[in-house]
């Protein structure tokens, strides 16, 4: 018994009968497939996964439709609580009533709400190398939050490879504008006082120093954009050490920041302003113009300086890098794009995208060095096993080239990331904006719904103190039936300063009470109907009884 248990879950088979040799044994029967069950509530499900590798080592979906459902009825109910539970008077309630309704309006314009599904999956290209796919879901035609307007869909984030030079160890590009989101909060500013004063006195003050309005200075900024790290191991530099005096030499690095600039105007603004700093060395050649900036700094590689080629404005750690770039983007150099590591890991990945990411092993080297110091030089008091976490954290680097492209395809956002680090490791290093994403997708449309049902809770309380102020007055001043009551006669039965009480018979939507007509002495005051329709979805008619 012992045998056939073990053999059972190796998963033996009895051999079959050689020839000549009869089997009493009948023909095993496949055991059929499971019906599959298909979901009764909608999801993303099917328009996911059909963008993902299956049968690899991760396969992973969630559906937020569905999720919110369950965590926004808890949220519903603790939201309310936390606000009339916190220990503040009645103008810093005020206040923070107004910032949770704007935090929760400008939220609601975001986009995030319009998550659908998340979607992420890692399968083995070859023996230790990986493809890692995610996915951030939205309904085709479902994406007018700013989430999905920041990174215009236009494929353009792997052109900041023709400029890459060859000792490039991470860079990063792609398209972000701010537009979007300047609109969002302007449209805001139209309902909300204070915003629109902070509003107009910054652009006034930016008006006034620079001659340009801010909305033409975001609108001329980008959306292109890229950032650039090199390390020249032909060229070392010395480090110092911490406590213990020991120094580490590294490969001397080089940083530069692209970022695109339409606005003709913003470009001489920024321009005549470098040229006024005392010491500046300026430099203007046919289709590229250099501003160095003399800086005191102890290392010899640091030498910065401010760009411009046409509308590319490249702010880097030395003119030496801006050249090398400039002059690989002319075809003059070989840069990163003849290394054949390079190639392989391009050929592998989509050949245009919005978001662009990749590291070479000499970034990871590096840092694997850098650790590894920090771990020698920690004071002697340290955890030792703090130390060990470091050290396998150092070891387990790998030295290989990782990156990927994101794409903004009309249904959602597509990551595709491939190199030696396997599954959600690649996930969290390359693509690390996906799980924040996911969580936010998860945590802000319960903040909006939970906000909406504190606000209605409130409408409702305020209604029952109003009803009982009209019936308090009626027996005060001996009133008939339909006797009508003015607000001002309720505010002597409401609590002196509250918000009610200084509301203008207004609720916190701005909607008067009753419709705005006057109140009648034994008839409930009744909701507005436009806060009861702005409302409605956490708040039925069942909820407003007996006020609607």
């Amino acid at each position: 018994m012992g045998a056939a248990f073990l053999c059972a879950l190796a998963g033996c088979q009895k051999p079959a009968p050689s020839a000549g040799e009869s089997s009493n044994t009948a023909t095993a029967t496949p055991v059929p497939a499971p019906a599959r069950l298909v979901s009764a509530e909608p999801n993303s499900f099917e328009i996911v996964t059909r963008h993902l590798d299956s049968g690899g080592g991760m396969f992973v979906y969630l559906s937020t439709e569905n999720f919110l459902k369950t965590v926004s009825t808890k949220l519903d109910q603790v939201a309310p609580l936390v606000l009339s539970a916190a220990k503040m008077g009645p103008v810093e309630k005020a206040q923070a009533e107004a910032a949770w309704n704007l935090i929760g309006r400008l939220t609601a314009k975001s986009g995030l709400s319009e998550i659908s599904g998340f979607g992420a999956s890692c399968i083995a290209v070859e023996p230790g190398y990986y493809q890692t796919k995610w996915m951030l879901h939205h309904y085709e035609g479902k994406e007018t939050g700013c989430l999905w307007q920041l990174c215009p869909s236009a494929p353009n984030a792997l052109d900041l490879v023709s400029y890459l030079p060859e000792n490039t160890a991470l860079a990063a590009g792609g398209n972000l504008t701010l537009t979007p989101a300047w609109n969002a909060i302007c449209a805001e500013s139209g309902s909300n006082a204070q915003l629109a004063a902070g509003l107009q006195a910054a652009t006034e003050a930016l008006e006034k120093s620079t001659g340009l309005k801010l909305s033409k200075i975001i609108a001329g900024i980008g959306p292109a954009y890229g950032l650039v790290l090199t390390l020249d191991e032909n060229r070392k530099t010395t480090l110092p050490g911490g406590p213990g005096g020991k120094t580490i030499t590294i490969p001397e690095p080089g940083l530069a920041l692209l970022i695109q600039v339409k606005d003709v105007a913003l470009a001489d603004w920024v321009d005549r302003k470098l040229v006024e700093v005392p010491g500046v060395v300026s430099v203007n050649e046919a289709d590229l113009k250099l501003r160095m900036i003399p800086v005191p700094a102890p290392l010899p590689f640091l030498r910065p300086v401010v760009a411009w080629k046409k509308d590319l404005l490249m702010i880097a750690s030395s003119d030496l890098l801006v050249r090398e770039m400039t002059a690989v983007k002319a075809g003059k150099k070989t840069g990163i794009a003849a290394n054949s590591g390079f190639k392989k890991l391009m050929a592998g990945l989509p050949a245009s995208g919005c978001q662009f990411s990749f590291t070479a092993p000499v970034f990871q080297n590096t840092i694997k060095e850098l650790q590894a110091l920090a771990v020698e030089q920690s004071p002697a008091g340290t955890d030792p096993a703090v130390k060990r976490l470091l050290q396998s954290l150092g070891a387990a680097a790998h030295d290989s080239w990782t990156g990927g492209v994101v794409e903004n395809t009309p249904e959602g956002f597509l990551g595709t990331f491939r190199g030696n680090v396997e599954g959600s490791q690649v996930l969290v290093a390359a693509g690390g904006v996906a799980p924040a994403a996911m969580v936010s997708a998860i945590a802000v449309p319960n903040f909006l719904r939970a906000r909406k049902r504190s606000q209605a809770v409130r409408v409702l309380e305020d209604l029952r103190m109003l009803d009982a102020a009209i019936d308090q007055y009626a027996i005060e001043h001996n009133k008939g039936s339909g006797t009508p009551v003015p607000f001002s006669d309720l505010q002597a039965f409401l609590k002196q300063g509250s918000v009610l009480y200084k509301s203008d018979n207004k609720d916190l939507l701005g909607n008067s009470y009753n419709g705005g007509e006057p109140y009648k002495v034994d008839s409930v005051p009744k909701v507005n109907p436009a806060t009861f329709n702005a409302l409605s979805d956490v708040a039925p008619p069942a909820f407003w009884s007996p006020f609607r």
